[in-house]
């Protein structure tokens, strides 16, 4: 493949060809992770060029899990995008009479890697997003502001003892501090979920389809 550069024009040769479907044993990966995957940096201007235009999937068929990331639509209606999504989902696995999986959408690329972390970690990522929600909820507004931060799961940090989440800066998008939960806390809302009907129909109602977000509901 070869490409033009939009910005000064220059013709990049040799272009590897775009990865568009991941799997939990996929080679590329780590490549995601750390920020080159289909990436290419023009020689002449330094511009970075993503390759796949912001769409890619993660499969994990054992697992029955489907994630997306899609760039979110120019005028700003996901509704639609989220309905056709799991509409589609749900007719595919009825036609061929197998459960439906769980299937999850985001737009942004941060995003697409703390669902893939979430899943590999085995957490259910609403509980993941529910604790968002009740940080953002208690914590003094010069620490964590609903308007000028947003959470994402620190994976690398996460452990036994602690969960880990970056406070970024949602205009300049870089971390600018960090959070740790108890872990215990986290397992103890996680067992109460496994118990309490009325907090799995309030999970339900704040995320009931596939986009599975606490900004949305702050």
């Amino acid at each position: 493949m070869s490409i033009q550069c939009p910005k000064c024009g220059f013709k990049l040769n040799s272009i590897p060809e775009t990865v568009t479907v991941l799997t939990s044993d996929s080679p590329f990966l780590p490549k995601l992770f750390d920020g080159t995957l289909n990436k290419v940096v023009c020689p002449k201007c330094k511009m970075t060029l993503t390759l796949d235009g912001g769409h890619l999937v993660f499969r994990d068929a054992e697992k029955h899990y489907i994630l997306y990331l899609m760039p979110e639509p120019e005028d700003g209606n996901t509704e639609a995008l989220e309905e056709e999504i799991d509409a589609t989902m749900t007719d595919e696995a009825q036609a061929h009479g197998i459960a439906r999986p769980t299937v999850r959408l985001t737009y942004q690329r941060p995003d697409f890697i703390e669902k893939i972390s979430i899943h590999k970690l085995g957490f259910d990522d609403r509980l993941i997003e529910y604790a968002k929600l009740q940080l953002f909820r208690n914590m003094d507004e010069l620490q964590l502001s609903r308007a000028a931060h947003r959470l994402l799961l620190d994976y690398s940090r996460t452990n036994d003892e602690h969960l880990f989440f970056f406070v970024y800066d949602r205009e300049s998008q870089k971390p600018v501090n960090a959070i740790q939960v108890e872990m215990k806390d986290f397992l103890s809302l996680e067992e109460e979920l496994m118990q309490n009907e009325d907090l799995q129909r309030e999970l339900d109602a704040a995320f009931p389809g596939c986009y599975v977000c606490a900004d949305r509901l702050i």
